[in-house]
C-alpha cells in the first residue's frame, strides 16, 4: 500500500502542475475534434478537485507510524499512561 500512496502522491503533483499549465495556457488542452479550448476557471476548478481526490486517496493509504516500544515491568507500559515523572523528551 505505501507504493500505491507514493504513486498517487506523484500523480497529485503532476495534476497540480497540469492545472497551473492549463490556467496559464488553456489552448494546450484544446479538443482536437472541435477545436474548443476549455475556460481557465474550468481547468482550475477541475484540476483542484482532481488534486484533492488524489491526495485524499494517497493519505488514506499511508500506513500509521509504528508504536513506540513499551518498557517492560512498569505500570505505564500496560496502561498507556505517560511516566509519572513527566514526559521524557529525547536528547
Amino acid at each position: 500500500m505505501p507504493l500505491l500512496a507514493e504513486i498517487l502522491s506523484v500523480l497529485a503533483l503532476l495534476l497540480a502542475l497540469a492545472t497551473v499549465v492549463g490556467v496559464i495556457a488553456p489552448s494546450l488542452f484544446r479538443n482536437r475534434k472541435t477545436g474548443e479550448a476549455p475556460k481557465r476557471l474550468s481547468l482550475l476548478v477541475w484540476g483542484c478537485i482532481a488534486v484533492l481526490v488524489a491526495m485524499i486517496l494517497a493519505g488514506s493509504l499511508v500506513p500509521p507510524p509504528p508504536a513506540p516500544p513499551a518498557r517492560n515491568g512498569t505500570p505505564e507500559a500496560t496502561s498507556g499512561l505517560p511516566p509519572a515523572d513527566g514526559p521524557s523528551l529525547p536528547a
